[in-house]
């Protein structure tokens, strides 16, 4: 018996894959390429589409103008995000478009989609246009960004209205729905402060 050790064979691969796997990428990359032209063209008769339509949504979300989530969410409206404790949020509101009649100066959002591919992140001195829909209606209400809707960064996302015209997407909500209002809710959360703030004044 011989104490050589064997030398391992390898197996030269054929040459004519290489071509065919490039033809592959390329006719995926077509395909991808002619999706995003469909969601253009069906959204275009909106007014508007997504001008980034090339970045991933790890969230899986059927296409939708801005108009369709402007009719779609309850509350539209810019806001600064003020506090983060997790994955909830305090936001002072800014300007509305709709649901002004009850929303707060301040509200609290909450993120039911947690530990999923459409969770919401949110940071803190940040300002947003959300697209938002009650999560928790009681007394001390909660709001959630709706999935799959346009909330976003302020300066963050541009659209292209129906001449072509790139745009920031608080810009287009602006020319097409006027300039907004001011809140006008009362926040039931500050009477909930007051009294815990009684109440530990009465401790001292």
């Amino acid at each position: 018996m011989s104490d050589k050790i064997p030398t391992p064979t390898f197996v030269v691969p054929n040459v004519s894959f290489v071509p065919k796997l490039a033809a592959i990428r390329a006719f995926r990359a077509v395909l991808a390429q002619a999706k995003c032209k469909a969601i253009i063209k069906a959204t275009a008769a909106f007014g508007v589409w997504m001008a980034f339509c090339a970045d991933a949504h790890a969230c899986p979300c059927d296409a939708m103008s801005l108009v369709e989530g402007f009719e779609r969410a309850q509350y539209v409206f810019t806001g600064r995000v003020t506090e983060t404790t997790g994955h909830t949020w305090t936001v002072d509101v800014h300007r509305v478009w709709k649901g002004a009649e009850r929303l707060a100066s301040k509200v609290r959002l909450l993120d039911v989609y947690l530990s999923t591919n459409c969770e919401f992140f949110f940071e803190t001195g940040h300002e947003y246009l959300f697209f938002a829909i009650v999560a928790k209606s009681s007394r001390y209400a909660y709001y959630q960004p709706e999935v799959c809707n346009w909330t976003s960064a302020l300066h963050s996302k541009q659209v292209l209205d129906s001449d072509g015209r790139s745009e920031w997407l608080e810009d287009f909500i602006q020319r097409r729905y006027g300039p907004g209002e001011s809140p006008k809710g009362k926040d039931p959360w500050e009477h909930l402060q007051s009294n815990s703030l009684m109440h530990s004044n009465a401790l001292k």
